[in-house]
């Protein structure tokens, strides 16, 4: 009965590690009720509209790459210092590509939605729909065109409601599941609140409804998801300029420290229709080419009807793991020497935390030297069980 305080601490320790567990640096509540808040630049210029929650400390990413750090914030007015212009998105970035990417593969693309209730007020005549939110059909078109475009999308329409402070410790449990596919990239489709002006845009002459990217800076992998949602902005800006109307990073990790090519996207506004919401989702996906690899196919033209079949959903039956290679500077090799480097840390913190318990119980290390031969000359044996003589 002596291990029983050991097993409870093993047992402790290890549930900290569970990947289900919600991160306790997600936000409580990431968004507002109503209304927006806006942020100002230092010649009270305002620079950005949005229903996401502000922090001193958050960061955002102008249209034209300038960086900015929220310094104050009273009630819904936030005041913001320019740090610097960022070159890494200049327009002559080098488009990043996939190397080596077997023909046969379609690369896994993952789409759910956090927010299962958000909808579009001139098409749908409210901002939010329980159960049935039109922010899920944004996501059929998107998953649609990434079908035709070569991907092999799998869009999750689970709900994560009531649309409350726990919806993303309810939507991490979908992401789990689609991390089961092995997706090359995952977005969390989202619509913003603000003004009308702030989210809409004209791009081959037709109304289309901005992009916001959204980084957490609460988690491990915030430096390379912020790396990426930069590529996606500068292959955005080549080909769609004004689509992305910037980066924003915001406390919170919205369950991006489980995979850095996570991604949360803000899909215009309440005041968008649903239409130019699905038509900047389209034009979204023709950008993924230029950053992971498809299956090559004869390329298609960006769809502007919003009345398209979904073609592109994955039923979540599908029991493929075929997926693509995401265009990251990270070899399979890393990755599982990142894997490995884990699974060390947590066998040295279990063994120093038996060490520790010895030391604390005995109160000498001679006599914890002591008890953990016993243990193993007695105990261990014992559950391996009598060693049996062999009959000749």
């Amino acid at each position: 009965m002596h291990l029983f305080p050991t097993l409870v601490f093993l047992f402790l320790l290890f549930s900290t590690y569970s990947p289900c567990t919600q991160a306790s640096s997600s936000p409580a509540i990431d968004e507002l009720e109503s209304g927006y808040n806006t942020i100002l630049d230092e010649n009270d210029q305002i620079i950005l509209q949005s229903g996401l929650v502000l922090h001193i400390g958050d960061q955002y990413i102008s249209e034209d790459n300038k960086l900015y750090e929220i310094v104050t914030i009273e009630g819904s007015l936030a005041k913001a210092r320019y740090i610097e212009s960022e070159p890494t998105l200049s327009l002559e970035m080098e488009i990043i590509t996939v190397q080596g990417a077997a023909d046969s593969n379609q690369p896994i693309i993952a789409i759910y939605h956090t927010h299962t209730d958000e909808s579009y007020i001139p098409t749908d005549g409210k901002s939010t729909t329980p159960g049935e939110g039109s922010i899920m059909k944004v996501g059929d078109r998107f998953s649609n065109r990434l079908k035709e475009l070569g991907y092999q999308p799998l869009h999750s329409k689970t709900l994560h409601e009531p649309h409350d402070a726990n919806a993303y410790q309810r939507s991490r449990r979908t992401f789990m599941k689609l991390l089961e596919r092995q997706p090359a990239a995952l977005f969390d489709l989202h619509r913003d609140s603000g003004p009308l002006t702030s989210y809409t845009t004209t791009i081959n002459g037709e109304d289309t409804a901005r992009i916001l990217l959204v980084v957490g800076r609460q988690n491990q992998n915030q430096a390379t998801t912020l790396q990426y949602a930069k590529k996606i902005k500068a292959n955005a800006d080549k080909t769609y300029k004004g689509l992305i109307r910037g980066i924003f990073m915001a406390r919170g990790n919205y369950n991006q420290d489980l995979n850095p090519r996570s991604m949360l996207l803000e899909m215009g506004t309440q005041y968008n229709t649903r239409e130019a919401a699905e038509r900047s989702a389209a034009l979204f996906a023709d950008i993924l080419p230029s950053i992971i690899t498809p299956k090559p196919i004869p390329a298609s033209p960006a769809p502007n009807s919003a009345d398209t079949p979904l073609s592109g959903a994955t039923s979540s039956n599908d029991q493929s793991t075929t997926t693509g290679t995401f265009a990251e500077n990270t070899s399979p090799t890393e990755e599982a020497g990142i894997t490995l480097t884990n699974i060390l840390s947590i066998i040295g913190v279990v063994l120093l935390g038996i060490i520790a318990y010895l030391y604390l119980s005995t109160g000498s290390w001679k006599e914890a030297r002591n008890k953990l031969y016993k243990f193993y000359k007695y105990e261990f044996t014992n559950f391996l069980g009598p060693q049996r003589k062999r009959k000749d």
